[in-house]
């Protein structure tokens, strides 16, 4: 017993068995809709879907946001052409609040430079979630920076350049540094609007003075020009007070050929203040000021202003001619977090959205409600209950099959095992299991007992039939196992590379993968070795 205890295939599944049950110690289980209940999300968007091919492409974006692995157990559906029904298996307030700030976003995102959008969220090829590349979160003082890197296509990498080319004067010379550059601003939005935003003439100033102190946390830079800010966002502004003026009003005239929408503060105006911009045919969003942000920095999606350098311009080295300058295609968004948690929020969020793309139409409004669990601890225990019992079947089966009891020890051990590593393994990724899931365990499970049976089969079988070592018969249902474990690991591969957005089709071919590399490489092989042992033992 000594000798099959020093074997490095059976140490590795004690070693993994380990893991799997300190994972399950301290992560626990995470339960899915069924078992645990959730979150429902009413979307109402804000204008009604033409077509079924505009319905999938605002499920699959929406479902992509909320679960990209498809191992969170979502669910996403259209409800005529208005609505859009989503489900989590979350109930924590902060996340929920989370999720419902990343599904009220359209997703729009948009780079601007001197009121010239220089490139688009459809312009990005590839998100970057590499620490080399600068993905991360980095300490900076007592604040945390984070970094998104991204490749831009053929096309907006060039037009960037042609932009930014030479937007830096030279402004001095240090004489540690050399000369030095003031250079122009790029101006990032999500979801910039296409309305006219009405502001009381008090509140303008305020706004004036916060954007030119600056604030670290929300990623507004010293000296933010609010000129310049209303330039890049491409949005009218009104001045006005209490009453529209004749001239305010000949202005709105001309804007409702252009804009649907106004924006003003909310609990500012007065009521015949709201219904004189409803006569003009106006749709009034009112939004809410915040404590230290300036509002207008809010009321136009700017999420972070960037200046340029003098690298990027072509201007060090100097670079003569547009048409020979250095292109960059590589970029980063850099912001700040007031923690390290709030850093890692705003990357992922910002990283999700990129990737999902943007809706076709925003959101009007969210309603939300918890949604109780279908099945719940009951379904789980009679779950548990029904899996042992079939497993003492199986084993009663196998004893009948085999009438070898020294087999039967370890295929029960194998089976338990393989479940406890699959269990495990969701732990460890905080895979929420649903109906669906323990489903995929059982179908894994039952994989595990047809490969044992084949590896069964070949060491008993006889010698008159069979010349050859039990090193041997194990090596030749090896074969057969890694032949069928391959079949399964090609039919699911392209699922993984090109799926990602499809939900739980994505996570059962992560998950059926994970259990066939568990069972080929983890407990089959100890089991092998378990039953040569045992049966050289008794031959």
């Amino acid at each position: 017993m000594r000798d099959l205890f020093r074997n490095w295939k059976v140490v590795l599944l004690v070693v993994f068995l380990f893991l799997a049950l300190l994972s399950l110690s301290f992560n626990g289980l995470k339960y899915g809709i069924d078992f645990n209940g959730g979150t429902q999300f009413q979307i109402h968007l804000a204008k009604p879907l033409e077509n079924s091919a505009e319905i999938a492409q605002v499920t699959s974006i929406i479902s992509h946001r909320l679960d990209w692995t498809g191992l969170k157990d979502t669910k996403v559906t259209a409800w005529g052409n208005e609505f859009i029904i989503a489900q989590v298996a979350e109930t924590s307030p902060e996340q929920v609040e989370r999720i419902e700030l990343l599904l009220k976003k359209q997703g729009r995102f948009e780079a601007t430079l001197n009121g010239k959008t220089i490139f688009s969220g459809s312009d990005i090829l590839h998100i970057f979630k590499d620490t080399s590349k600068g993905y991360g979160i980095i300490k900076q003082g007592e604040s945390f920076e984070w970094r998104l890197p991204f490749l831009l296509s053929e096309e907006a990498g060039q037009r960037f350049t042609e932009m930014t080319f030479h937007q830096c004067t030279i402004s001095g010379f240090d004489a540690s540094q050399g000369k030095t550059y003031d250079c122009e601003k790029t101006y990032f939005f999500i979801d910039r609007p296409s309305a006219v935003i009405l502001m009381p003439s008090l509140m303008h100033s305020k706004n004036k003075d916060l954007l030119l102190t600056g604030n670290l946390t929300e990623n507004i830079p010293q000296g933010t020009d609010i000129d310049e800010l209303l330039l890049n966002a491409q949005t009218p502004l009104i001045l006005t007070d209490s009453n529209l003026s004749d001239s305010d009003k000949n202005e709105l005239m001309n804007y409702s050929k252009t804009f649907e929408n106004v924006i003003i503060p909310s609990n500012t105006f007065s009521e015949q203040f709201l219904l004189d911009l409803n006569a003009f045919g106006f749709k009034v969003t009112e939004l809410e000021q915040e404590k230290n942000i300036p509002w207008i920095w809010n009321a136009v999606g700017v999420r972070e202003v960037i200046s340029l350098s003098e690298d990027i311009t072509n201007m060090n080295p100097y670079i003569e001619d547009v048409k020979d300058a250095k292109r960059y295609s590589e970029l980063v968004i850099r912001g700040f977090g007031s923690d390290e948690q709030d850093a890692l929020t705003k990357l992922s969020n910002l990283a999700i959205l990129l990737e999902s793309g943007s809706l076709p139409i925003g959101v009007e409004s969210i309603g939300k409600e918890t949604i109780s669990p279908n099945l719940g601890e009951e379904f789980l225990f009679v779950v548990a209950l029904m899996g042992i019992i079939s497993l003492i079947v199986v084993m009663l089966v196998l004893f009948i099959r085999y009438k070898e009891p020294r087999l039967i020890i370890p295929i029960g051990f194998t089976i338990f095992s393989e479940v406890v590593l699959i269990l495990g393994f969701a732990s460890f990724i905080k895979w929420n299991l649903d109906l669906a899931s323990l489903a995929g365990i059982v179908a894994a499970v039952g994989t595990g007992v047809d490969h044992q049976i084949i590896i069964s089969d070949e060491l008993l079988r006889k010698e008159a039939d069979y010349e050859t070592s039990f090193v041997n018969r194990v090596k030749r249902a090896f074969f057969i196992i890694f032949a069928a474990a391959a079949t399964s690991l090609v039919t699911m591969a392209p699922i993984i590379l090109f799926g990602f957005g499809l939900g739980k089709l994505v996570g059962f071919a992560i998950t059926t993968i994970s259990g066939v590399l568990i069972g080929v490489f983890i407990t089959r092989p100890a089991f092998g070795e378990i039953a040569k042992y045992l049966l050289t033992k008794s031959k």
